[in-house]
């Protein structure tokens, strides 16, 4: 039998945790709908509108047609991006996570069960020092790296598009996922778009949105489609947008 907390759940975001972050002022835990989700002040960061956002791209990509053997997501919140490919898409890769606020690896792991993910390793590291320095090599990457609804600037340099292609396999996959509500946001996008169609030429602007809230998506792919999944394959969508819906979100005026 669900609990009276849970029931209530359905009806409006529960507070269950507020901490004070090491990198982002404030972090929630929530209850909605029976599930737990991570948010700032003012964004989703795991489980709301943007695992929303991941799995329609992740869709829409057919991402399970492709075989990852080693995957590194920058930014790993409360590890919703490691449910969608190791729960939803069937992936079994070695997947490393690199999260700079100590504060969100606890929350990960009080709340979130992240350490059910067997073949997941968890650092506690700034993303922008660790793909400057380490030596491993991936052939998916995904960078989620948001200071509340910001990226900030040192992830838009030349010096950290030219690690991530660095530490790429020669076949690999680059996401980069960033907020353009706002036109300040989209004043960014522009101008990162030119820096990375220098470094990984022929990449995919995916727009998506959720929440009310508009996300790009970056999407570089050399890698081919595996030939155990080849039966999976579908038919190629030309549309780059996807409206999800019209759903209340779970900060901001939810706040306690």
């Amino acid at each position: 039998m669900k609990s009276i907390k849970e029931m209530i759940s359905y009806l409006f975001p529960i507070l269950i945790e507020a901490r004070n972050g090491r990198v982002s002022p404030y972090l929630e835990v929530r209850k909605y709908k029976g599930k737990y989700i991570l948010n700032s002040q003012t964004v989703n960061y795991s489980y709301g509108g943007l695992h929303l956002i991941f799995d329609q791209l992740f869709q829409k990509i057919s991402i399970q047609n492709f075989e990852f053997n080693n995957v590194l997501i920058l930014g790993m919140g409360a590890g919703s991006i490691i449910s969608l490919l190791n729960e939803k898409y069937g992936m079994d890769c070695a997947i490393t996570a690199i999260e700079k606020d100590e504060v969100v690896i606890e929350l990960a792991k009080k709340h979130f069960n992240i350490q059910r993910f067997k073949s997941l390793h968890i650092i506690h590291s700034d993303a922008f020092n660790y793909v400057a320095i380490t030596e491993n090599k991936y052939d998916l990457i995904i960078s989620d790296l948001f200071i509340d609804g910001n990226v900030p600037e040192i992830f838009t340099s030349d010096g950290f598009l030219k690690n991530i292609k660095r530490i790429s396999n020669e076949q690999c996959c680059f996401i980069y996922n960033k907020m353009t509500d706002h036109q300040v946001h989209k004043n960014e996008f522009i101008n990162l778009l030119n820096k990375f169609d220098q470094i990984f030429p022929g990449s995919e602007i995916h727009k998506l949105y959720a929440y009310n809230s508009e996300n790009s998506l970056l999407y570089y792919n050399t890698l081919a489609i595996s030939s155990k999944n080849l039966h999976l394959a579908s038919e190629n969508n030309s549309r780059n947008e996807f409206l999800l819906p019209n759903l209340k979100p779970t900060y901001g005026a939810y706040k306690s």
